[in-house]
């Protein structure tokens, strides 16, 4: 990523308003390239696309939509290492039956044990291959967490089978548009080859999103970013039992917040060019290049989960290569990104919100042989190429401690805090706080702790994948802006 083209530049944002909420857009970048780049086999141009969703603003005016349907699946480890010690499952078990306590009245659900093998805890009857859900009131609700008191630790722990019953449970319930697991593990995944666990997240992903909670000390970070990376979901560790019910009701709040569903990102790209990079990287990174939706040879769709209140932000990079006939100086499209809505979406039980969407924004491209042009960076791609850097110190640090070279452990961690420092991402300085002492965060310079444990290494790589946007002080002052440039290809529209 260090390029010219990743520089600060130029950016655009719009929104469109209705009853139903807004979605604003904006595209982040420094479009200047030097001319000599471009006829050498080309470069890259990279943006940051933001995109904002306000559902508040279905309240300002006009009566907001009923949400979706949801549905709602509690995956909790089980196994006979949660009863050691005891208090593990007592949280647990307090901390499930609080979830359940914040579904909204209507939400389908269902309680999974999670063991070697997942069982079917709640609702009852019908054995471990059922796939029954029962919509939330106060009866359910007592009845689940009547369910949840009984639950005793036994048996090992098979991740991928508690995915493939959660997998099973949401099938009978295509109406549901929103469906999401809230998995909690305190194990390895002893039970399960790696490679079986990788195959059950393939055949979830885009059925179910699934968050992932670390507790305890034998937890393995890789495995919960498979789970929740590859769901759409985001995973953490919890290192205090009672904070645990906070954290369920939390997280079940904030899915059962996100009402808009079907939303993609389309990337239309001119002749000869091509997407290298789409990244989703706030609020935490994953790739969606792979699982492109090919509309025609030069334009692609991005699905993206259920949305809320919420700002979502993606590194887009281009192809660009110049060719003799192309004038310099000029602002060039590139690119069309837009927002756009699934034709077929699902409808729930109580309707679906569909707001207005806002017009394609254009990435473009500037060939010019002026040095102090194309020789800037943009802000907030370069944000994300600090954070690049964060996780390659993180992992590089855990590598070189596990074979026995604190000399190198402590090199990299140190870039690790520099980098957070520089981002502003204060959640992964004080996880890098237990694993080393901080002298100057600034210069990266630090002492690994004598104390340190295997948790608070697996603490701090698990929020690797989590990431912070730009500090506003650090962005770039907006301009009021002119009209939006139109998009330049019928291609896709």
């Amino acid at each position: 990523m260090e390029d010219a083209a990743l520089a600060g530049g130029a950016a655009a944002g719009d929104a469109l308003t209705g009853g139903a909420g807004a979605v604003f857009l904006e595209v982040s970048q420094q479009p200047y390239v030097s001319v000599e780049r471009g006829a050498e086999g080309g470069t890259r141009m990279c943006a940051v696309v933001t995109v904002t969703v306000d559902l508040a603003a279905a309240r300002e005016g006009a009566a907001a939509p009923a949400p979706p349907s949801r549905a709602e699946v509690l995956l909790l480890d089980c196994s006979a290492s949660m009863g050691y010690p005891r208090e593990k499952l007592w949280a647990a078990q307090d901390a499930a039956a609080e979830a359940v306590r914040a579904l909204p009245d209507g939400t389908y659900f269902a309680i999974v044990a999670g063991r070697h093998m997942a069982e079917l805890v709640y609702p009852t009857g019908s054995g471990p291959s059922a796939t029954t859900l029962v919509r939330a009131d106060a009866t359910t609700r007592k009845e689940a967490e009547d369910a949840i008191a009984r639950l005793v630790p036994s048996g090992g722990t098979a991740i991928g089978s508690w995915l493939a019953l959660a997998r099973e449970l949401f099938g009978p319930r295509p109406t549901a548009a929103v469906r999401h697991a809230l998995l909690l593990s305190d194990g390895r995944n002893e039970h399960e080859q790696r490679a079986a666990l990788a195959a059950e997240v393939a055949s979830c992903r885009g059925l179910f999103t699934c968050d992932a909670l670390g507790i305890g000390e034998d937890w393995d970070p890789d495995e919960l970013q498979l789970v929740a990376g590859g769901l759409d979901g985001k995973a953490d560790a919890v290192r205090d039992l009672d904070a645990l019910p906070g954290e369920f009701r939390a997280v079940t709040a904030e899915s059962a917040g996100r009402h808009l569903t079907g939303l993609r990102l389309r990337l239309t790209h001119r002749p000869g060019s091509a997407p290298l990079t789409v990244q989703q990287v706030h609020p935490t990174r994953r790739d969606l290049l792979a699982d492109r939706v090919t509309i025609s040879d030069r334009c692609l769709e991005f699905r993206t989960p259920p949305w809320g209140d919420e700002t979502r932000e993606y590194l887009v990079c281009v192809a660009a290569s110049r060719t003799p006939q192309e004038p310099v100086d000029r602002a060039l499209w590139l690119a069309d990104l837009k927002v756009v809505r699934e034709a077929q979406e699902p409808q729930g039980d109580e309707g679906s919100i569909a707001p207005q969407l806002p017009p394609a924004r254009p990435l473009l491209v500037h060939w010019t042989r002026h040095r102090d042009l194309y020789s800037t960076y943009d802000p907030k791609v370069a944000h994300y190429a600090h954070h690049d850097a964060l996780v390659r110190g993180l992992e590089e640090g855990r590598a070189a401690q596990r074979a026995g070279d604190p000399v190198r452990a402590r090199a990299a961690w140190g870039e690790a805090v520099r980098r957070a420092h520089a981002m502003g991402n204060e959640p992964m300085l004080q996880r890098l706080g237990d694993v080393v002492r901080i002298i100057d965060a600034a210069a990266g310079e630090v002492e690994i702790r004598p104390d340190i444990r295997p948790l608070d290494i697996n603490s701090a790589m698990v929020l690797r994948a989590h990431s912070t946007m730009l500090p506003p002080q650090t962005k770039r002052t907006r301009q009021k802006q002119q009209k939006p440039q139109e998009p330049q290809d019928p291609e896709c529209r």
